[in-house]
């Protein structure tokens, strides 16, 4: 079935790095990697901490299946989710003002740390961390404004729509997503499953963006959606930015990773949804 899509995809570039001339891969140990979005109105905050791998090093890969309904058929996607080299027993702290946490390493998961804490939206948070082995990590971030979904009016969603937010203070950027729910009928049972759609990057100086296909991919055949808007600041925009287009050969990877020291991300982002929209179907996408 459909199943939603969270994308790990986003530790992926941290397995992959270019190698200094005066090694070889078996003689990398692999550099400070650190993954973190603080999101604001939550009640936890998660880093983790890990470390790039040597193009030598046998990382476990893990084959995931995905199915999604097509054509009257169920077709199978697979894709690849490269694991975390996480790193046990740093010493990991988050500071707003005058308050500190230290988080808590999962001892079901390595390098992965944690902590209840209230996220809220302007406040700005410092990250703190020291490997077992003595490097020291240090970043901040301050997640950006609340803000709200103005368009579009009403509650059904056409192809060509416009999506229009009001702006966030401290965005550099903005992720747009659809979580739409589609059914059916198999043998007298009615089946509701639900998708994500790919995020698409928005630049902060647009407010706006037109409901396109690729925004809508697989979409169209459901029944509802919601819109989900991320504001993000510096660090996640330029990282995801990143990811899309790291195939660039004039883009290097340390400019649009802000943690001095080290790979990966400490960000920020706040996220807002709309209202349901039934989807109206179009003639572009018969099957729906």
């Amino acid at each position: 079935m459909m199943k939603s899509r969270t994308l790990l995809a986003l530790s992926v570039i941290a397995t992959v790095v270019i190698l200094s001339c005066d090694l070889t891969p078996d003689q990398y140990e692999g550099e400070p990697n650190i993954y973190a979005v603080l999101c604001a109105d939550s009640l936890q905050a998660r880093v983790m901490v890990g470390r790039t791998a040597s193009i030598d090093d046998t990382l476990k890969q893990a084959v995931v299946y995905d199915t999604f309904w097509y054509d009257d058929t169920f077709m199978v996607h697979q894709y690849m989710v490269f694991p975390w080299n996480g790193v046990s027993g740093a010493d990991v702290a988050l500071k707003q003002g005058q308050q500190s946490f230290v988080l808590t390493e999962n001892p079901d998961s390595a390098g992965r740390y944690s902590d209840s804490i209230q996220l809220s939206p302007g406040q700005t948070w410092e990250l703190a961390i020291t490997y077992p082995t003595g490097e020291e990590v240090r970043a901040r971030t301050t997640i950006p404004a609340s803000f709200e979904i103005t368009l579009p009016l009403g509650d059904t969603l056409f192809a060509a729509d416009t999506l229009e937010w009001g702006s966030s203070g401290g965005a550099c950027g903005y992720s747009v997503r659809l979580l739409a729910w589609m059914s059916w009928e198999d043998e007298d049972t009615v089946i509701v499953d639900s998708s994500f759609s790919y995020p698409v990057l928005v630049s902060g100086e647009l407010n706006s963006t037109l409901i396109t296909e690729e925004l809508l991919y697989y979409i169209w055949l459901g029944d509802s959606a919601i819109i989900f808007i991320s504001a993000l600041d510096t660090n996640v925009y330029d990282y995801r930015y990143y990811r899309e287009d790291r195939w660039d050969p004039d883009i290097r990877a340390e400019d649009y990773m802000h943690i001095p020291g080290a790979w990966g991300v400490f960000g920020a982002q706040t996220t807002v949804r709309s209202r349901v929209y039934v989807i109206q179907p179009d003639t572009t996408y018969p099957y729906h």
